[in-house]
């Protein structure tokens, strides 16, 4: 074999022409056939190819007169190309009646595309970035068609298997890029390959994977649905279960689990099954189920719902109204959940409640949706969230009959009939142990009122003490008959389950179960620990007791949850108990929440002093701890109590956990009436100030009517100082709901609360909303002087940060006025000042408002010098939003200055950042720079496509981000997004 630095090595490539090189310089390879010859050979490396093979590969079974003869001729002709210097071959060589080429497989370009094949293979499960490299080296080995021209039946094949081979590098490469995610770089290859094999079902699979998994869940429906047309249609076959089982997962199924040990009802479930799969005209098909706390409208309708799967093929949604909360869920939150399942990316959700609702009936048109709204407060809740398609099907439960939503079949939900109560007992306790009590049995359930959840509460007692007679049960019930509640049914009190279970409960059980009655609508670990006032692997195992006693749901580790009926026994217990337990419990979780709340709004909002003056009720110990658990608790101080955040993404998802409580116990305690202490009121405000830069937005619904109860409370009680924040706290909702002229109003009337109570910290951020509306409805001169009059109180508060925010705010406005030479003063001066700029995130924005200023002053070298700086300096704090924007900005000085190449790929950044991070003002922007910048370099069709991509987005923003939509189609001098009051 030649060896490495020979004159006379060689190279061989197929994938492609056929192309020969010793030492660097081309062979020629004489006529077509010889050249088969080698091809044939090559394919086999370092292998004997018998003459009659070789007969055969050529011409198959029409030879020539003298095939042998005519074979050795072109034998005798490739070793002297190959090794013209020398007399005996040592390339190709005769052996055992035939041919061998003797090289090394790497030689030929196949051969390496084969090691590199066999090299992804082994590493792709540990190391899919290597496989990945391995198929792409592969990949760039073609440089054409392979064997194209050569002649012989045997290349017609190879020639197919060929590629074939390549097809298959290709298809395991992307499926590597979907596996791995990031930009959608390689969706436009994906689709243009499964485009052009369009009965490849491992490519179509990869496609339908690669859109689902960037948010295009109906574009992928639709590209399962079109394979599927084209199998039956044109080979007469379905998509294989791979394929199928991909459908299924596009769509969305939020059902939870059916209730264990289901009895009865199975009238209804056909009933309700018949009413929503017959087809009644053009009307929404809706069956409402009513009835008491406890009657099984829940596990009812979602037994339903599991049975009805295959009538609507397209997804299942699910939704806990809570009308039984103080604070029902909110229905705009609901769809914002509704749409995302569905396929609408987040960016795309409108604020509104009107929007949202909108789009929601368009998303659902056409499609065969089944929706539960499980306990509905009233009529006006549930309306918004039906859709407007005859295709979709509604559930609906409540407490109470809906006389305003129409409904095709109406199920008034009884309580169980005998039967169907021993069979629940039978399915819980075993029908040997019921059948021989069989007249107790009767008696227990009978006691029970035959209320499913009592039923099933108390053989869960029974099961529990597998020797304990069930008369013992029935004689307890029985004898105890004070206390009874609103909860009855006909003439028998249904309390008494949960009254016997928490009388038999141990003292700490007991208290357990009142005192975490008063945490909703989730009880997770850390909240339970704070109320009961112990470690929290004794709270842990008091929480599973409960759980045990099926007085408490598990809804996964460390998270619990008591039914309404359950909470409400509870709560009413805890009442005759203890006056001051909803206190005490009130206290504790507000320190708790509260003091976590502070560490992870520092995180967020480093250097506001806001974070300094939020108050806290002093947490008080529990007096009802046993001996061990005091002991337990020694030593044990308030920090230790609270999670330590490595980081702002860790705040934000526990933020993201306990919002919901931290929200319900807002509202409760604005709710406490006359008796609400200023000392709990006012922390409650904080908590959710608090939250508000960490995702209380998304549960805005909510968030807003337990602001405006604290806002009651605070007037009620002559509490100024709770009132400002409060107000302030709505303002700042209403504010990112794009509800201006509402905010507006809550913000000047939290201005002069706060200047009344002296609470100047939370006056800056007033004063700065008011500007932000200011400047978000065109009012530049207002909002200037709002700024400037919260970037002086926040130097009089040492708040840096705050400082360098408003009055960067106030050159912007100044910029959009037709001041930009002040604005750069102004941003000059901040950049130099001792200070600083506080962080990276606020020098990022100080030198992209310095940029602007010099854009519009025409001092575009300048104007690009800022726009770099800012793209350090928010690449540095992770800010992919301010990122995105520079660099859309920057692409477009670039542009005027005449750096067309450059811009483009800026622009083309700025929309990978963009996409990454979300927001929807800076897709747009991005995409409109894009537009201009290719439109200058001449690419006029894909220009317009990002165009058409920019209005579409800019015509779904709402105020105050589409207050910059006609500036931005046309001077891009606007859209450049103000900092909060929050930092």
């Amino acid at each position: 074999m030649p060896l490495a630095g020979d004159p006379n090595q060689l190279s061989f490539a197929l994938l492609g022409a056929l192309r020969v090189q010793r030492a660097g310089a081309a062979v020629e390879l004489g006529a077509p056939r010889q050249r088969s010859v080698l091809v044939a050979l090559l394919l086999r490396p370092d292998s004997v190819v018998t003459v009659d093979e070789l007969v055969d590969d050529l011409w198959g079974d029409r030879p020539p007169g003298s095939p042998v003869i005519t074979l050795r001729s072109y034998i005798s002709q490739l070793r002297k190309l190959l090794e013209p210097a020398r007399d005996t071959p040592t390339v190709l060589l005769s052996q055992a009646g035939g041919y061998r080429l003797a090289i090394d497989p790497d030689l030929v370009d196949l051969g390496r595309v084969r090691r590199l094949h066999e090299l992804a293979g082994r590493c792709s499960a540990a190391h899919p970035e290597r496989a990945r490299d391995h198929l792409r080296d592969a990949l760039s080995l073609w440089h054409g068609e392979p064997l194209l021209d050569l002649p012989g039946p045997f290349l017609r094949r190879e020639r197919e298997r060929l590629s074939e081979l390549r097809l298959t590098l290709l298809e395991e490469r992307l499926a590597l890029d979907v596996v791995l995610g990031g930009p959608a770089d390689h969706l436009p290859e994906l689709e243009s390959l499964a485009a052009g094999h369009p009965f490849r079902e491992r490519l179509q699979g990869l496609l339908i994977r690669a859109l689902h998994r960037q948010g295009r869940a109906p574009e992928a429906r639709a590209v399962y649905d079109a394979l599927h047309a084209r199998l039956v249609e044109h080979l007469g076959i379905e998509p294989g279960p791979e394929l199928a089982a991909l459908r299924d997962g596009l769509d969305p199924d939020q059902l939870p689990p059916a209730l264990p040990h289901f009895t009865g009802r199975q009238e209804h479930v056909v009933r309700i099954d018949r009413a929503l799969t017959a087809r009644t005209g053009p009307a929404l098909r809706l069956v409402s189920v009513t009835g008491m706390a406890g009657v099984g409208k829940t596990a009812l309708a979602v037994r339903a719902a599991h049975a009805l799967r295959p009538a609507f093929p397209d997804g299942r949604l699910y939704a806990d109204l809570r009308g039984a909360d103080l604070v029902p869920a909110s229905a705009s939150d609901i769809l914002a959940d509704f749409l995302t399942a569905l396929g609408v990316r987040p960016s795309a959700v409108p604020k509104d409640l009107a929007g949202r609702s909108a789009l929601f009936r368009s998303a659902s048109a056409g499609r065969r949706l089944l929706i539960v709204l499980d306990n509905a407060r009233d009529d006006a809740q549930v309306q918004p969230l039906l859709p407007g398609c005859p295709d979709c099907a509604v559930m609906v439960t409540s407490r109470t009959v809906l006389y305003g939503v129409p409904s095709v079949l109406h199920v008034a939900l009884d309580v169980f009939s005998e039967d169907e109560a021993i069979g629940l007992l039978d399915a819980v306790i075993g029908a040997s142990r019921r059948s021989a009590q069989s007249e107790q049995a009767g008696l227990l359930v009978e006691a029970c009122g035959r209320l499913p959840l009592a039923v099933r509460i108390a053989a869960a007692q029974l099961a529990a003490t597998p020797g304990r007679p069930i008369a013992d049960l029935v004689r307890r019930l029985a004898d105890d008959r004070e206390g009874i509640g609103a909860l009855r049914t006909r003439d028998v009190a249904v309390e008494q389950v949960f009254e016997l279970g928490h009388r038999r409960l141990s003292p700490p059980l007991a208290t357990a179960f009142r005192m975490l009655s008063w945490i909703e609508p989730d009880i997770g670990l850390a909240s339970a620990a704070a109320v009961l006032g112990l470690p929290e692997d004794r709270a842990e195992q008091l929480a599973e007791s409960l759980v045990d006693q099926a007085l408490l749901e598990s809804l996964g580790a460390g998270r619990y949850r008591f039914h309404d009926l359950v909470r409400a026994f509870a709560r009413r217990t805890s009442r005759r108990h203890d006056q001051e337990e909803r206190a005490a419990a009130h206290r504790r979780l507000l320190a708790l929440l509260l003091g976590c709340a502070r560490t992870a709004f520092a995180l967020a909002v480093p250097g506001d002093p806001v974070a300094d003056v939020f108050g806290a009720p002093a947490p008080d110990r529990a007096d009802h701890a046993d001996p061990a658990d005091r002991a337990a608790l020694a030593g044990r101080t308030d920090a230790a109590d609270r999670p330590v955040f490595a980081d702002p993404a860790g705040a934000r998802r526990w933020a993201r956990a306990e919002t919901p409580g931290a929200v319900a116990l807002a509202a409760a305690v604005a709710t406490d009436g006359p008796t609400a202490a200023t000392a709990e009121l006012r922390p409650a405000v904080d908590l959710l100030i608090a939250l508000s830069p960490l995702g209380l937005g998304a549960f805005g619904g909510r968030a807003e009517e337990a602001a405006r109860l604290l806002i009651a409370a605070a007037v009620s009680s002559g509490d100024r100082f709770a009132e400002g924040r409060s107000r302030f706290l709505l303002g700042t909702i209403l504010l990112s709901r794009a509800r201006l002229d509402e905010a507006d109003a809550q913000a000047r009337l939290a201005a002069r609360a706060c200047q009344e109570a002296g609470d100047p910290p939370v006056l800056r951020q007033a004063l700065n909303d008011l500007g932000l509306i200011a400047q978000a409805e065109g009012r530049h001169e207002e909002a200037i002087a709002a700024f400037d009059e919260a970037a002086a109180l926040a130097r009089r508060l040492g708040h840096r940060s705050g400082e360098v925010a408003s009055t960067a705010n106030a050159a912007l406005s100044r910029i959009r006025s037709g001041h930009a030479a002040g604005a750069v003063e102004t941003c000059l001066r901040l950049l130099a000042e001792p200070g600083g700029t506080a962080d990276a995130a606020m020098t990022a924005y100080v030198h992209y408002v310095l940029g602007l200023a010099h854009q519009v002053l025409g001092r575009l070298d300048d104007a690009a010098a800022r726009m770099r700086s800012c793209i350090g300096c928010a690449n540095a704090a992770g800010d992919l939003d301010r990122e995105s924007a520079a660099r859309s900005r920057l692409a477009d000085i670039l542009r005027l200055l005449g750096r067309v190449d450059e811009a483009v790929r800026e622009a083309e950044q700025a929309l990978g950042l963009a996409t990454k991070g979300g927001r929807q003002r800076e897709r747009a922007l991005a995409h409109l720079v894009l537009a201009n910048t290719l439109t200058a370099r001449g690419d006029h069709r894909t220009a317009r496509d990002h165009e058409a991509q920019a209005r579409f987005l800019l015509s779904r923003l709402s105020a105050p981000e589409s207050a910059d939509a006609t500036p931005l189609l046309t001077a891009l001098a606007t859209a450049d997004g103000a900092v909060t009051g929050a930092g």
